[in-house]
């Protein structure tokens, strides 16, 4: 009996749309169970050879990620949102589906809001936001903060290239506003699965804006969340389908 409800819970698990991803062996009150999210104490840090802003590691899961804020108190919000600012442990388990997740450092000297995105259903960090706020600089300190980040990214990641070209249907007059607005892009790593972005440089400019990129699993985020709409809709649909 006990084999031919594994063989079912098996052909189950094949046959689920979610089965390209990662199927995960728990034991929950000595019971085996299947799930495609990490079980309870599997905390997984990271690719070591991939860390990226505040020591953060790609692959590592949400589980490590709320390990390591509690152990450093850091504030966590759920969501791009800011609303706690000290550590708050009821609130960053407030919501078992979240996948970004946010809080605020001071790095430099220089206020940043840092937000973490995991994927779907592996629950594995895929890709780092850094905006620095520096609207309240004088435009010196701002262009030397600018030239600062630009320097300590270069001499650990190399050379950057810089996307300027805006598409040729743009006029030269919209050009200067958007390059005077938005500032240009430096890119570390474009030919690496880690990638690296700054944005700003513009005389206008509010915040800097960093970005970390895993492609790798970053892909595996579209798959996934795709996969996950895709499931979804057609549940509702064939729920709703024996009323039309």
């Amino acid at each position: 009996m006990k084999y031919n409800q594994l063989l079912l819970t098996g052909l189950v698990l094949i046959s689920c749309p979610l089965f390209a991803s990662e199927i995960y062996k728990c034991s929950v009150d000595a019971q085996v169970t299947f799930q495609d999210f990490p079980c309870e104490e599997a905390y997984d840090y990271g690719m070591d050879e991939f860390a990226t802003f505040d020591g953060w590691k790609y692959g590592m899961n949400i589980l490590a990620f709320k390990k390591q804020a509690k152990e450093r108190q850091l504030a966590v919000n759920v969501g791009p949102s800011f609303i706690y600012g000290k550590y708050n442990e009821k609130h960053i388990n407030s919501n078992p589906d979240a996948r970004t997740y946010s809080y605020r450092a001071t790095v430099a000297g220089e206020s940043a809001n840092i937000s973490l995105f995991f994927t779907r259903q592996s629950q594995a960090l895929y890709q780092v936001n850094v905006t620095f706020i520096v609207n309240g600089l004088p435009l010196e300190e701002k262009k030397y903060f600018y030239v600062s980040l630009v320097n300590h990214l270069s001499s650990k990641y190399g050379q950057y290239i810089e996307a300027k070209d805006y598409p040729i249907n743009v006029n030269p007059l919209s050009k200067v506003f958007l390059n005077n607005l938005v500032g240009t892009e430096k890119v570390w790593g474009s030919n690496s699965d880690s990638v690296i972005s700054l944005t700003g440089n513009a005389p206008s400019i509010i915040a800097y804006k960093l970005d970390y990129k895993f492609i790798p699993l970053l892909n595996k985020s579209i798959k996934e969340t795709t996969q996950a709409i895709m499931t979804h809709t057609d549940k509702n649909f064939s729920v709703g389908a024996a009323i039309l």
